[in-house]
């Protein structure tokens, strides 16, 4: 009867804990720790597997983490490692040092 009970105050509070969070990233910044449930998981992803995390608005963090996939939801959970510059650096750009009339007569 008290795992019942537990159980259910389980998935009660997970109810609250990630209504409206669909495809957008969770994090406790004191803890340092992230959670995000994504719908676009496909048939290939595995299981259980090894994730990293970008995120592409400020503040631009970036995260590791395992993930698990349940049909095509996939959560994620991890540790965040640190905050980028900008989306540039999170989206894998770089700054050249060439301007665009000098690119062009490459």
């Amino acid at each position: 009867m008290l795992y019942l009970v537990l159980g259910l105050v389980l998935l009660v509070g997970a109810y609250f804990l990630f209504r409206d969070t669909m495809n957008k990233l969770q994090y406790i910044q004191t803890l340092r720790i992230y959670w995000i449930t994504r719908n676009t998981g496909i048939p290939g992803t595995p299981v259980l597997c090894r994730g990293d995390m970008r995120g592409t608005s400020y503040p631009w963090w970036r995260g590791k983490g395992i993930q698990f996939r349940a049909g095509k939801y996939i959560f994620q959970i991890g540790v965040l490692t640190g905050k980028s510059d900008g989306l540039l650096e999170q989206l894998g750009g770089r700054h050249l040092d060439a301007d665009p009339k000098e690119i062009r007569s490459w």
